[in-house]
This record gives structure tokens, C-alpha cells and sequence, in this order.
């Protein structure tokens, strides 16, 4: 399990899981869309109590002991551009963004593809990610006090209560 799995918005999960294991890769692609699947299909194989201390030590650059979103978004975005950039050849194709999200159009290819090359590359995908707020919306729901910082305490508690939402006991 990834320390990422606090970025979940709890209500994208089942209400009961049966194992205890995450969805199927297909429905999360078409129910989640390209961000959310990937927060939950990169390493997040089963659900565990605890954050992954590897991962959130690796993403909290300063050492501080707490993550900022400048610290989750450059930890993870790469990860999430790598997902969708299938072929890997460090650019994403419209056909690569429509075979994760079906829904994806050309509009919302133009919006990424900032040099109209036909293409995105991470340069452009970082930069309209960040400037739409990146995993701001997960990223404050696991900052249980409000203070701009997810410590690893947050984190714990955030997979906890979204262990328990997929369990159906909240």
C-alpha cells in the first residue's frame, strides 16, 4: 500500500469490499477517471492501517517530518503522468489518454498539449496539474487540522478512515 492512498476521495470506494482489496483496475478507469485510478493502482495492491513510511519519507524532501502539497505533487504527479504514458516513450498520445479515460476529447487534449505538438509531454502536464490545484482536494482532506501539512499521523488516520469506508463500517 502506498502512503498515497490517504489522497483517495472516500467516495469513490465501494461501500463494502469483500478480501479487503482494492477495485479492478477497469473500474477504476472508467468510474474514477485518469488521477484517482492511478492514485489507487500504483502499489496500492491491498489496504493496510498504516501509510507506507517508505514513500512518505522519500516524498518529504525537507525532512521535516510532514508533507506539503508542492512535496505530494512532485512526488506523485510523475508517477501518474508514467501511468498514463504507457508506451513510455516520455510523451502522452491522445489514444493513451482515451484508452485510461475514455472521455478524454480533444479540448481536454489542448488544454495539456501547451505546444500543440500532437502530444503532452510531463513538462506540460506538471504545469496544468499544478495550476489546477494538482491533488489539492485529497491532499486537504487528509490535512486533518487545516495546518497546509499532512504528518504521517494525518496520513495513517486517512487510510484508516478509508479502510473502514470500504468495509462498510462507517
Amino acid at each position: 500500500m502506498t502512503w498515497l492512498f490517504f489522497l483517495l476521495p472516500h467516495s469513490v470506494l465501494p461501500h463494502k469490499q469483500r478480501d479487503h482489496t482494492l477495485v479492478s483496475e477497469n473500474f477504476m478507469k472508467k468510474k474514477l477517471g485518469v488521477m484517482s485510478a492511478w492514485l489507487i493502482m500504483c502499489g496500492c495492491q491491498t489496504m493496510e492501517t498504516q501509510a507506507d513510511r517508505g514513500k512518505f519519507h522519500a516524498a518529504d524532501t525537507n525532512g521535516d517530518g510532514k508533507l506539503t502539497l508542492e512535496e505530494a505533487n512532485k512526488a506523485e504527479l510523475p508517477r501518474i503522468f508514467k501511468s498514463v504514458d504507457y508506451n513510455q516513450d516520455g510523451r502522452v498520445s491522445l489514444q493513451e489518454a482515451r484508452d485510461i479515460e475514455p472521455g478524454f476529447d480533444q479540448r481536454k487534449m489542448a488544454e495539456y498539449d501547451r505546444n500543440k505538438d500532437g502530444s503532452v509531454s510531463y513538462d506540460e502536464f506538471y504545469k496544468v496539474q499544478v495550476a489546477k490545484g494538482g491533488l489539492k482536494k485529497r491532499f486537504d482532506a487528509a490535512d486533518a487540522n487545516g495546518d497546509g501539512f499532512v504528518t504521517l499521523k494525518e496520513a495513517d488516520a486517512r487510510v484508516q478512515f478509508l479502510q473502514a469506508q470500504a468495509a462498510g463500517t462507517l
